[in-house]
């Protein structure tokens, strides 16, 4: 065991005891927790850390780029992760320390870190489909000296970076060897997979050896796209097998659902009028309609997405992902395809201005103005005067000055009969 005395802080690469399960099992105590002075050091208290602008990331940053990636020396080997104490996996304490927490766990899979998400699962439809993601991934999957592998079905168009594994003319098994070879040379790579559903159910290909192969054998990374507009297979001899997707969902460590951010808006309208969501594209139900009018919207895309922990708990959070723009990377250095990413926006649903914006707030109140109804229930312009022109019987009884208590005031017709006997009752 390892003592406050026996250590010079000033010479200690702490990222490197962090990491080394051998030197951080000196650290523990018998109680399996960090000894106090270790956590004071790691995390000083709050009323001693400067708080500090965004870090724009420099362009060559060493902790973002992989340099030695395609150097010989065959796949990288996944290592165990070193235990991390309780004290480090308190929940935030504040809204601020929430929205970094939950900010960083989609950037971790974003940026394709070590470990992050071994297999992401991206479901997408008509109405917004995930080509604006999946280009995100790639691009930072290239400024990070990634090995990029992208599985076509459907896509055609790839940065020249990319190696592309056209799937049409070709078996299952050759799509193996294939993405075996592109693999081979490099010692972390990303493997995209732009239709699962053609993958599994045309190529017959099976979920647990893709898997084994790219995130066992290589320690690599696995993104696949599934539409959820594509109606499942129907085949007798597996009728007791599970769905596909629900296979998919059930092996998949990170799992991010694609909304257009129109639709998002739309829902919420509804939602604040206490009304059910609105439905669109198939879900319409409306012959000949299989995408609306507002589906893919340019201004971002909004990513549902589940976290799931080894302990088995899931995190989820709704984010928005605006399109890239050049100002957002670095100038790249020679030999790589894009520069470093300075720095993150990916950001939470809620902090979106326009998610809270005066116009949404503006749909919500035209809309709760409006009567839902089969019937012709407004008035016309003589209808409101004549309405207006009406003088009720407790209005005169306010202009008195008082005195009569709650006496009505009534003027007899011709129409009238009056009788004594009654009115002395």
């Amino acid at each position: 065991m390892i003592f406050e005395g026996d250590i010079d802080f000033a010479n200690v690469n702490w990222d490197a005891v962090l990491t080394n399960p051998a030197l951080l099992q000196q650290l523990i105590l018998e109680n399996d927790n960090l000894p106090d002075w270790f956590n004071d050091y790691l995390f000083p208290p709050k009323e001693l850390i400067d708080i500090k602008k965004p870090r724009i990331r420099a362009r060559d940053c060493k902790s973002w780029i992989k340099r030695n990636n395609y150097q010989p020396g065959g796949a990288r080997k996944r290592k165990p992760e070193a235990r991390i104490s309780t004290y480090m996996m308190s929940r935030p304490a504040s809204l601020a320390q929430y929205q970094r927490h939950s900010a960083h766990l989609m950037s971790r899979v974003l940026n394709i870190r070590t470990n992050a998400s071994p297999f992401t699962l991206v479901l997408d439809d008509l109405n917004q489909r995930a080509m604006p993601l999946i280009g995100e991934l790639v691009r930072r999957g290239l400024s990070r000296n990634v090995n990029v592998v992208v599985v076509t079905f459907e896509s055609i168009n790839f940065h020249p970076a990319v190696r592309n594994i056209p799937a049409y003319g070709t078996t299952g098994e050759e799509i193996l060897q294939d993405l075996r070879r592109a693999m081979s040379h490099a010692k972390e790579s990303l493997v995209i997979v732009d239709s699962l559903y053609e993958l599994l159910n045309e190529k017959h290909v099976e979920m647990g050896v893709l898997f084994n192969l790219v995130a066992m054998e290589f320690a690599s990374t696995l993104v696949g796209v599934y539409h959820q507009d594509m109606l499942p297979a129907q085949d007798a001899q597996k009728a007791y097998a599970p769905q596909p997707l629900n296979l998919l969902k059930y092996m998949a460590t990170s799992v991010i659902t694609c909304k257009s951010f129109a639709h998002v808006l739309s829902a919420k309208a509804a939602k604040e009028r206490s009304l059910p969501e609105p439905t669109h594209g198939l879900l319409q139900g409306a012959e000949g309609v299989v995408q609306c009018l507002d589906a893919n919207d340019h201004r971002g895309i909004v990513l549902e997405a589940e976290f799931r922990r080894k302990s088995g708990r899931p995190e989820s959070e709704t984010y928005f992902l605006r399109l890239a723009r050049p100002s957002d990377y670095n100038i790249p250095i020679p030999g790589l395809a894009f520069g470093t990413l300075k720095q993150e926006y990916v950001i939470l649903l809620d902090q979106v201005p326009a998610y809270a914006s005066a116009e949404v707030i503006g749909w919500v109140n035209a809309s709760a103005k409006d009567i839902e109804s089969t019937f012709n229930l407004s008035l016309t312009d003589k209808q409101k005067q004549a309405r207006e022109g009406v003088v009720l019987p407790y209005f005169d009884a306010q202009k008195g000055e008082g005195g009569e208590g709650g006496r009505i005031l009534y003027d007899m017709g011709a129409e009238d009969d009056f009788d004594e006997e009654e009115d002395e009752i």
